[in-house]
């Protein structure tokens, strides 16, 4: 007689448990962070209230702290002071003086000019140029003023007794040439006005 069909049941039944007896496989491994990333000290923390302040560099000047002076070089002069700041004493020149000569140019009847001449009212003193004013396309007669603003040299005096020379150039040329036309007044003093001028000669 055949046993199997009996024995079925029983073969189901080992079967089952020896599913359930077995062995597990092991659980996944749990991540764990890198051993090769080692903190480094160097780095700088994030935020600027934590960063403490780099110390200063060998030979740098020192911070000064509130309300302190900087240490200034012997013989110099005091920060913030009038003055010229390098300590340089201002230079004394010569006060100009506010004095002037005014009055009117006459031109003679005798002669004429070009719309191309220039007029120089010249003021001298021993023997030398003392001021100078230009005058392009002069008409006459004519109103002028002389005073230390055409000085030749910048802060110079002008004082009198002076000689005034009204000279009328062909060329347009400060210098003195042939054919020019002038006029002159002896010892004018310093300040005048109403002072009269008449161009009445040739130079030769």
């Amino acid at each position: 007689m055949n046993t199997l069909p009996r024995r079925l049941p029983l073969l189901l039944a080992l079967v089952a448990v020896t599913a359930c007896s077995g062995s597990q496989s092991p659980p996944p491994p749990v991540a764990t962070p890198a051993a090769s990333r080692v903190a480094d000290d160097s780095l700088q923390p994030m935020s600027s209230r934590d960063a403490a302040p780099p110390p200063p560099a060998a030979g740098a000047p020192q911070p000064l702290a509130p309300g302190a002076q900087p240490t200034l070089p012997p013989g110099h002069p005091p920060i913030g002071g009038a003055g010229d700041p390098h300590g340089n004493a201002a230079a004394a020149g010569p006060t100009r003086s506010a004095g002037s000569i005014a009055g009117t140019i006459a031109l003679s009847p005798k002669l004429q000019v070009g719309p191309k001449d220039v007029l120089y009212v010249i003021a001298k003193k021993g023997g030398s140029t003392l001021a100078v004013r230009r005058i392009e396309s002069p008409r006459f007669p004519l109103a002028f003023e002389i005073s230390g603003a055409d000085a030749m040299t910048p802060g110079i005096d002008f004082e009198g007794p002076v000689d005034l020379v009204a000279r009328v150039s062909r060329s347009g040329d400060a210098i003195p040439a042939r054919g020019d036309l002038e006029g002159s007044a002896k010892a004018v003093k310093v300040p005048a006005a109403a002072v009269r001028l008449t161009i009445d000669a040739v130079r030769p």
